[in-house]
């Protein structure tokens, strides 16, 4: 096993700055059982605080940078402060340096004494299956049920929480953030100064909405928008039904956007854009999003696709207020289905807060009980609004109000308070982030904008590709396959898109992608979404 995981530390340390992320972490060697449906097994009871025996967990953790302003450790954060007193679980954080976490990670692991608990993120080639398979993580299948009831019980509750918290063969590798992913909140923005100066009495809903206005902001030298510099503006792509990556088509295959005949439709309204001069002509120049901001806030471009009240904030910043757009379509009441709008409480594997616990671990079981208080409803609320009677107290109603402490502290500016007061990264069981997110709650409109559209029966998930873990065998075997294609997507879609290469080279260009095993990505995808779908929750 030494050899095992000294070779793993390596390729972490040389993977620094080459992954920007695991995108799924499988398993490469264990037995599937995703054909099968696991007994649940009989889960036990934590009464906190626990016997810890003067046992201390030491937690390596990146630190969030607005904390690093006023602390040097998390050990100092009093909300971490009163985690421990009501576990009865003293812990030491060890934090590794800013932009340096991979490299860290990968040193940490070389030495051989890893701390019992690890925020790996994604910093751990494959993810977190990929570490129990080479025999650095724990593989707490057989333990969660009995050491950390609360979480086993929440990613028992249904064969999609199953599937979303466990590796693609059905083990418990990891803990991940519990939430809701509503309301979805990235929207097309645009300033009060161009809405009044183009009558905007009404937001624009189709693709010819656009057109025309576009149109009258060229006609006074305003480009429409800067898109980001690969070409593919999400929310531009999805009335034509598809998306930037993989995705599912109307008979419920796997598709990829970039290789279907929609692609052309898109890239044909994009190169018209462009040509017509409604496009930032330098959008391809590794325009930053803080650049994009800049041109939207000073009036460079006619509006922008950014989260709502991020672009609200920087507007008002310039004098600005914003107004939004509902998702552009085709036509009026077209169906938009790849947006996950849901309201249930899910694990957000996309989030890179993934927690496991060394392998090597003195006090697994102690690991894991400490981790299991942040998913019940006592270790939720006092993460998500701090302390109570201090950051927030409860009314009447039973609703849940914050304080001066949090809203207007003289020593903790409001941006920062959601990483002093409160742990914003967590477990949320019953409330989104738009209802305990201190930054946003002082800003009435700034809810409003947030939940503005939320309601539209005519946006889904249903073709929506869920975030799924992937054995560490087929994720590398697709990555290779992916590398030149990648480069090549990129390369074309500004060549179709600026009329650097005409459209009638599509079909020449679609013929390479089959070449270069474009198909046969899509299909090592394909089987394991279909591995994925087949698990099922553990029954009685």
């Amino acid at each position: 096993m030494k050899k095992q995981v000294t070779a793993t530390a390596l390729a972490v340390v040389l993977a620094a700055g080459v992954l920007s992320g695991c995108g799924g972490s499988g398993s490469g060697e264990g037995a599937s059982n995703s054909d099968s449906q696991a007994n649940l097994q009989e889960t036990g009871s934590v009464t906190y605080p626990v016997e810890s025996n003067g046992e201390k967990l030491t937690i390596w953790c990146p630190m969030q940078p607005p904390a690093a302003k006023y602390i040097t450790s998390y050990n100092d954060q009093e909300v971490f402060q009163e985690i421990s007193k009501r576990t009865g679980i003293e812990v030491e954080f060890i934090h590794p340096a800013l932009g340096q976490e991979q490299e860290q990670l990968g040193l940490l692991i070389f030495s051989g004494e890893l701390p019992d608990i690890i925020q790996i993120r994604g910093f751990y080639p494959g993810g977190a299956a990929a570490g129990v398979d080479d025999g650095v993580f724990l593989d707490m299948t057989d333990l969660m049920a009995q050491y950390a009831p609360d979480y086993y019980k929440i990613i028992t509750s249904s064969d999609e929480v199953w599937r979303l918290a466990t590796s693609n063969d059905n083990r418990i590798t990891d803990f991940n953030i519990i939430k809701q992913s509503a309301p979805a909140f990235t929207r097309i923005n645009f300033l009060d100064t161009t809405v009044e100066k183009y009558g905007m009495t009404e937001m624009p809903v189709t693709i010819k909405d656009y057109d025309e206005l576009f149109a009258k902001m060229k006609a006074d030298g305003l480009p429409g928008f800067a898109p980001d510099g690969n070409g593919r503006v999400e929310q531009f792509m999805w009335p034509y039904g598809i998306t930037p990556g993989y995705s599912l088509d109307t008979e419920g295959n796997l598709q990829y956007g970039p290789y279907t005949e929609a692609y052309k439709d898109y890239l044909t309204m994009m190169n018209s854009w462009y040509t017509k001069g409604y496009l930032y002509k330098d959008f391809m120049s590794n325009l930053t999003a803080n650049d994009r901001m800049s041109l939207f806030v000073n009036g460079q471009v006619g509006m922008m696709v950014n989260p709502v009240d991020l672009a609200q904030n920087n507007a008002r910043a310039q004098g600005h207020e914003i107004s939004i757009a509902n998702y552009p379509r085709l036509e009026e009441g077209q169906e938009i289905p790849f947006e996950t709008v849901s309201w249930d409480t899910l694990p957000i594997t996309n989030e890179p807060m993934t927690t496991v616990i060394s392998a090597d671990s003195k006090n697994k079981e102690l690991a894991m009980q400490y981790l299991n208080y942040f998913y019940t409803q006592e270790g939720a609320d006092l993460c998500n609004w701090g302390i109570e009677g201090k950051s927030y107290v409860v009314k009447e109603d039973g609703t849940k109000e914050y304080t001066d402490y949090m809203l207007k502290n003289p020593d903790i500016a409001l941006a920062d308070a959601q990483t002093m007061l409160k742990i914003h990264l967590c477990a949320k069981l019953a409330e989104p982030d738009v209802v305990c997110n201190p930054n946003i709650l002082v800003d009435e409109e700034a809810v409003k904008l947030r939940n503005m559209y939320s309601d539209d029966t005519t946006v889904n998930d249903s073709r929506t590709m869920p975030v799924f873990s992937m054995s560490l065998e087929a994720s590398t075997e697709r990555a290779a396959i992916m590398r030149d294609i990648n480069t090549y997507i990129d390369e074309m879609t500004l060549k179709f898109i600026t009329g650097a290469t005409p459209l009638s080279e599509f079909d020449a260009y679609m013929e390479t992608l089959k070449g270069m095993g474009i198909e046969d990505a899509i299909q090592i995808t394909t089987d394991e979404y279909q591995r994925f779908m087949e698990k099922k929750a553990p029954v009685a």
